[in-house]
């Protein structure tokens, strides 16, 4: 009788500590839980948890911010969809705003700019513009999380797809993937969401990627309506629905639709000065803008004949360590706005350190009444400032001609303030089409080949700067640079050189050295001829 009890207490022992269960279908394995409950990360290598989050989650039940429901429809068309006020663990689809603080304090969070609006926060990073997404799994309470989200709807359908992707058997780019303890995640950016209802709809094509620190950018086509849209001497900027949004990287924009339906679509054509401009009939200006709406397969904006102009250069007016511009920087904005120049150049150094702050604070006071040209200095194309340059500014380089100038811009602020041989490859064959065109061709870069000063070191590393001013020679270059925080204008074996650095940074020599704050006005001549003026702007 004793031995039956025992027997009996033993096994509601046994049955109390649960020895003893029945697995459901909707449970999860020991080896997919922590002890603690939730995922067990340690049985994953890195990446392992986002590739495998279906098996791992529960998508019966999707839990979704107001305005999002028609989205988690579509990529969970047989869940129950609950309100995001009810989250506790599971699947969710949020709005940044209801993303921001579930996601505190994790190494991936959702934060707010005063310009940018909602930000990507990523150990350090910060990543502008409503193309981000956010897939991240980690536990909480001793549950399981797994969270669409991103800096607006377009990002939080970007993860979801991207989720699917991985759920189809795509494998993750473990670079891209940040781990941290009991949390992994991932930023992603989606291209070609044109109405940014996060959706994959009829006439769009995605491009989706995830990414560490460098965003992926595609600068010259998307699919609009159904229609390639090419474009050349610009980038695409932003679609909006059936409108494209073209940055002139010159006074020459060629639009080029492949197989064309005949779909009206419009195009906003920005950066430009369209007074110098042949236009369309029907086309709308502003200061820098054109607007056009045709169904044209193709089209070309290009300039007018010019003979003599006037343009303007200068550079380094980024501040000495706070994010706000210096002052005399928007003396120098409000005299470069005020002149009958039809275009400016700007050799870079345009922010402190590239932090998005900084450049939140520069785009506020970025006003300008005439197209602007630019080649990245040093100072701004760092971490998260390189992203931003390319947001607003495109590619490092280009080229454009007006007049009787070609107009070569360069990046030289990285490979040791230096250029690949592929970069060498590409100036050479463009200095081969100034010279079968008949014009002369003007370089910017930020560092200088050499630097004049006795003693000067501040340049490029002198094999590479070397080589830049033997073909600069070569094809009679004029080279217009900044990087050395004075003024300069001289002759260098030769070529015609100008440093304008003087545009708001501190100065690196006495005034009659060349350190004062200032611009630069080029009289342009139809003969080649190239008149510099300094103008003086007191701080």
């Amino acid at each position: 009788m004793k031995k039956a009890a025992f027997a009996f207490i033993l096994v509601l022992i046994v049955m109390a500590s649960g020895c003893v269960s029945q697995s459901g279908p909707s449970q999860t394995s020991t080896t997919t839980s922590s002890a603690a409950g939730g995922i067990d990360f340690g049985s994953y290598e890195k990446g392992g948890v986002l590739a495998q989050w279906k098996s791992l989650a529960d998508v019966s039940k999707v839990y979704v911010s107001e305005g999002y429901e028609d989205m988690a429809k579509h990529y969970f068309p047989n869940a129950q969809i609950l309100p995001a006020s009810q989250y506790d663990g599971g699947v969710a689809i949020l709005s940044p705003a209801d993303a921001r603080s579930l996601l505190r304090g994790k190494p991936i969070l959702i934060t707010v700019s005063d310009y940018f609006g909602y930000v990507v926060y990523k150990l350090g990073l910060k990543f502008v513009g409503p193309d981000k997404g956010v897939f991240a799994a980690f536990n909480k309470d001793g549950k399981p999380y797994f969270v669409f989200t991103g800096t607006s709807k377009a990002g939080a359908g970007a993860a979801v797809e991207y989720a699917l992707e991985l759920a189809g058997g795509k494998a993750p780019d473990a670079e891209d993937v940040l781990r941290s303890g009991e949390f992994e995640g991932v930023v992603l950016k989606v291209i070609g969401d044109n109405d940014w209802n996060g959706i994959p709809d009829d006439g769009e094509h995605w491009y989706l990627d995830s990414f560490k620190t460098r965003e992926p950018f595609i600068y010259y086509w998307r699919i609009v309506d159904g229609e390639n849209v090419t474009v050349n001497g610009g980038f695409i900027r932003l679609v909006n629905g059936s409108t494209v949004y073209i940055h002139a990287l010159g006074f020459n924009v060629s639009v080029d639709v492949k197989d064309s339906k005949n779909v009206e679509l419009t195009y906003v054509i920005e950066n430009v000065n369209p007074s110098v401009l042949e236009l369309p009939a029907g086309a709308e200006t502003g200061d820098t803008w054109v607007k056009l709406s045709t169904s044209e397969a193709s089209f070309d904006i290009v300039p007018k004949e010019l003979k003599d102009y006037k343009m303007i250069a200068f550079g380094d007016h980024r501040s000495d360590g706070g994010k706000e511009p210096p002052k005399v920087f928007l003396k120098i904005r409000d005299e470069i706005n005020s002149d009958d120049a039809l275009f400016i150049i700007d050799g870079g150094d345009l922010v402190y350190s590239g932090k998005v702050d900084e450049w939140a604070a520069l785009l506020k006071e970025w006003k300008w009444n005439k197209p602007i040209f630019l080649a990245p200095g040093n100072h701004e194309y760092r971490g998260e400032g390189v992203n931003v340059y390319h947001t607003f500014f495109g590619p490092d380089d280009y080229s454009f001609a007006l007049g009787d100038y070609y107009y070569i811009f360069i990046n030289d602020v990285e490979n040791d303030y230096g250029l690949s041989d592929e970069v060498f490859t590409w100036l050479e064959g463009e200095l081969e089409r100034a010279k079968d065109s008949g014009k002369r061709p003007v370089l910017v870069l930020h560092a200088p080949p050499v630097d004049p000063r006795p003693e000067g070191d501040h340049a490029m590393n002198p094999e590479d700067g070397k080589r830049l001013l033997a073909l600069m020679k070569e094809y009679n270059a004029f080279g217009i640079f900044s990087h050395i925080h004075i003024y300069w204008y001289g002759e260098e074996d030769g070529v015609q050189m100008l440093i304008t650095g003087g545009g708001g940074a501190p100065l690196y020599a006495s005034p009659d050295q060349g350190g004062f704050y200032h611009y630069v006005r080029l009289s342009m001549g139809a003969d080649g001829n190239i008149g510099v003026e300094p103008v003086k702007v007191s701080p």
